[in-house]
C-alpha cells in the first residue's frame, strides 16, 4: 500500500469516532437502535481503518520511524512559532493505536443493551472518548498530544458522572481534579522543554515538533538541574494516569462506579497514556534525570505491585478487585520500564498492551455479569459455571491471561520485564544500589504470586463450587450464556491474548527499534552517572539553524 493511502487511513481512523459522535446526537431522535447501530458503523470502520495501518507497519526501522506521518499548517509558522497538525505512528505507539481502536469496539457491544438512558448522549460521548485516545497516540506534536491528553478528561467525566453507580458524581469529580492538577504540571515541563531548545539552539522559529525536540536533545541534553525539575513536572501528571503508588487513590472510586465501556477504556487504554509518556518524553529527552531517578521509581513500582495485590486480596466487589489489580499490573509495566534495559523496557511496553487485553476483557465480562444478577459482590454469587460455561470459560481465559500462563499474553511481558530487574540486581558490574534491586526483584515475583491467588480465589468462588444466584428466583427464567454480541466483544481480545502468547516476536520486532531509540540515552547516563552534560554551544554557531 502507498504512503499516501496510508496517511489518508489514519487520519480516517483518527477522524471518524469524533464525527461519528456528532452524527449519533444528530440522530437522537431516532430513537436507540438507530442510534447504537450507528455507533457500531463508525467503530467498526475505525477498526478496519487502523488495523490496515496498523499491519502494514514496515520492517525496516528506517521506514518505521515517521509511518504514515502527516503534517498539517496549524499555527502560522510566521508568528515565530511552528505548531503543526502531526501525526503519524511509529513503534511505540503502533500497538497502543490498535488497542484503542480495538476496545472502542468492544465498549459499544457490551453497551449495547446496558445503556438505554439518553443513549445518543452516552454513545457520542464514548466516540469523543475514542478520538481523543487514538489522537494521544497519534500525535507528533507537543500542543496536539497536550490537546489530545486533556480532551480525553472531558467525555470520561461525564460518562462516568452520568452513567455510573450510586457514587459517581463523586468518583467523577475526583477523576477530573486528580488527573487535570497533573496534566496541567505536565503540560509546563512540555513547554520548558521546548523553550530551551529554542533558547538554546537559535533558531528564529520554536518548533513543537516531539521527534525535531528529541533528535536534539539525545545530541544535546540539558543541564542535570534543569532536567530534575522538567522531569518532575512530567512525572505529576503521568505519575497519577498510571497510577503510581502513591497517586492511585483515583483509580478504584473511578473503576467501581463507571459504566462497564467507561471501566473497559479506562483500565485498557487510558492508564497506558502515563506509561507511555514517560517512554515517549522522560526516558530520550531527559536521560540523566531519569538515571537518577530510576531508583525510588523502582521502588514506588514494587511498593505499587504489593499493596495492589494485598488489597485486591481484601476485596469483596469484583471490580474493586480488578481495579486494584490494575495498580499491580501497572506497577509492572513501569517496573520494566525503569529497569532502563532492553529486556524490562521491551517486556514493560509489551505488558501494556497485554494488561489492556486481559483487564479490558475481565471488565467486559463483569459488566455482562451485573447485567443478569444486579451485583457485583463476590460473595452473593457461586457455580455460575453450571449456567453459563462459555462465560465462565471467557472469564477463565482472562484470568489466566492476567496471572501471566505461558502459552498466553500475560507471560510473554511478565518474563521479560522481571528478566530485566533480575538482570539489574545481578549485573556483571554490581551497581551503587545492587542490594536494593536485588530486594525489588524478589518482592515483584512474590507480586507475580499474589496476582494469581486473588484472581483464581475470585474465579474459584463465582464460577465453581455450589450455585448461587443473588436476586434470582426459581420462578424466574433461566439465566442466559453469552450471546453472539457479547462473544463479538470479546473474541477479538482473545484472539490478540493468543496470538502475543504463542508468537510474541512479531509485536516485539515492531516495537524494538523505537524502545531501544527511547531507553538508550536514560541507559548511557545510568551507566555514567557522574558524567557531566555536553557543553553547550554558543548560540553564535551557525551550522545550528537559522539564528535569531
Amino acid at each position: 500500500m502507498q504512503p499516501d493511502e496510508l496517511q489518508r487511513l489514519l487520519l480516517l481512523s483518527l477522524f471518524l469516532p469524533i464525527v461519528g459522535a456528532g452524527l449519533t446526537w444528530a440522530l437522537a431522535d431516532l430513537g436507540q437502535r438507530v442510534v447504537r447501530r450507528c455507533a457500531l458503523l463508525v467503530t467498526v470502520l475505525t477498526v478496519l481503518a487502523a488495523g490496515v495501518v496498523v499491519f502494514h507497519f514496515p520492517t525496516d526501522p528506517a521506514e518505521a520511524t515517521q509511518y504514515a506521518a502527516y503534517h498539517g499548517e496549524w499555527f502560522n509558522a510566521a508568528a515565530g512559532i511552528d505548531i503543526g497538525f502531526d501525526v503519524g505512528l511509529d513503534g511505540l505507539s503502533l500497538w497502543l493505536y490498535g488497542l484503542s481502536a480495538l476496545l472502542l469496539l468492544t465498549c459499544v457491544l457490551v453497551s449495547w443493551e446496558a445503556v438505554t438512558d439518553r443513549p445518543a448522549a452516552f454513545y457520542g460521548l464514548l466516540l469523543l472518548l475514542g478520538g481523543g485516545m487514538l489522537g494521544v497516540f497519534a500525535a507528533k506534536d507537543i500542543v496536539l498530544f497536550y490537546v489530545f491528553f486533556e480532551f480525553t478528561l472531558i467525555p470520561l467525566f461525564f460518562l462516568i458522572g452520568g452513567w455510573g453507580s450510586e457514587e459517581r458524581r463523586h468518583a467523577a469529580i475526583k477523576f477530573f481534579l486528580f488527573t487535570l492538577t497533573g496534566s496541567v504540571l505536565t503540560f509546563l515541563s512540555l513547554l520548558a522543554i521546548v523553550i530551551w531548545v529554542w533558547n538554546d539552539s537559535g533558531r528564529i522559529e520554536m518548533t513543537f515538533s516531539i521527534p525535531e525536540l528529541t533528535a536534539y536533545l539525545t545530541q544535546k541534553p540539558m543541564d542535570l538541574t534543569t532536567q530534575m525539575w522538567i522531569f518532575l513536572g512530567l512525572f505529576a501528571g503521568f505519575a497519577i494516569k498510571v497510577p503510581l503508588f502513591p497517586l492511585h487513590t483515583w483509580l478504584p472510586l473511578a473503576h467501581t462506579q463507571a459504566p462497564t465501556a467507561g471501566s473497559v477504556v479506562l483500565a485498557g487504554v487510558l492508564l497506558k497514556i502515563g506509561t507511555y509518556g514517560f517512554l515517549r518524553f522522560s526516558l530520550p529527552m531527559l536521560p540523566q534525570a531519569t538515571a537518577a531517578c530510576a531508583g525510588w521509581l523502582l521502588w514506588l513500582s514494587v511498593a505499587g505491585i504489593m499493596y495492589g495485590a494485598l488489597v485486591a486480596l481484601a476485596q469483596s466487589d469484583m471490580k474493586r478487585l480488578i481495579a486494584y489489580s490494575s495498580v499491580s499490573h501497572l506497577g509492572f509495566c513501569m517496573l520494566g520500564i525503569f529497569a532502563l534495559n532492553s529486556l524490562g523496557v521491551q517486556g514493560g511496553a509489551l505488558q501494556m498492551i497485554n494488561h489492556g487485553l486481559s483487564t479490558g476483557g475481565l471488565f467486559a465480562v463483569i459488566g455482562m455479569l451485573y447485567e443478569r444478577y444486579h451485583t457485583r459482590r463476590i460473595n452473593d454469587l457461586g457455580g455460575l459455571a453450571r449456567r453459563m460455561p462459555l462465560l465462565a470459560l471467557m472469564m477463565l481465559l482472562f484470568t489466566f491471561s492476567s496471572i501471566g500462563l505461558p502459552g498466553l499474553n500475560g507471560f510473554a511481558g511478565e518474563f521479560p520485564l522481571l528478566l530485566g530487574m533480575f538482570q539489574r540486581g545481578w549485573a556483571e558490574t554490581p551497581a551503587a544500589d545492587a542490594d536494593s534491586l536485588k530486594v525489588i526483584a524478589v518482592l515483584a515475583v512474590t507480586g507475580v504470586v499474589l496476582g494469581a491467588w486473588y484472581m483464581l480465589w475470585m474465579v474459584q468462588r463465582v464460577f465453581f463450587g455450589p450455585l448461587k444466584e443473588a436476586n434470582h428466583t426459581d420462578a424466574d427464567p433461566p439465566v442466559r450464556d453469552l450471546s453472539l454480541r457479547e462473544f463479538a466483544a470479546l473474541a477479538p481480545l482473545l484472539v490478540f491474548v493468543f496470538w502475543i502468547g504463542l508468537y510474541p516476536k512479531y509485536f516485539l520486532d515492531t516495537m524494538s527499534p523505537a524502545l531501544e531509540a527511547a531507553r538508550r540515552p536514560a541507559a548511557e547516563a545510568l551507566e555514567k552517572p557522574t558524567a557531566s552534560p555536553p557543553a553547550l554551544a554558543s548560540d553564535g554557531d551557525n551550522d545550528r539553524g537559522v539564528q535569531r
